[in-house]
């Protein structure tokens, strides 16, 4: 659904305002704006769209053991010390596993 954000009296309106909506609106450069959808595509998922999905499955997986895992965890830690790359540690483990599953 579409998100509203106040100010006097509305600041922005986001999203579509129904399901069944073929627009929807959103922010860009601090401007609201409306944008139509004549052609939604609803033919599925083609193989490699499943095959890029089923890869970051199995790599939020492997994330999620490698964290469980209080000595993993702190190696892990370590080396997001030592990096400034990403804000987070499991982002820093997905993406260094993402990268390491190409």
């Amino acid at each position: 659904m579409s998100k509203i954000t106040f100010e006097t009296p509305v600041k922005f309106v986001q999203g579509k305002l129904s399901k069944s909506d073929s627009s929807y609106f959103s922010v860009r450069n601090g401007k609201g704006c409306l944008t139509k959808c004549y052609k939604q595509y609803d033919g599925g998922n083609s193989a490699q769209q499943q095959a890029a999905r089923q890869r970051f499955a199995n790599v939020q997986r492997q994330v999620s053991e490698e964290l469980a895992n209080a000595e993993k965890r702190a190696q892990w830690e370590a080396l997001f010390a030592l990096q400034n790359q990403n804000s987070t540690l499991r982002g820093f483990v997905f993406s260094t596993l993402y990268n390491e599953s190409a």
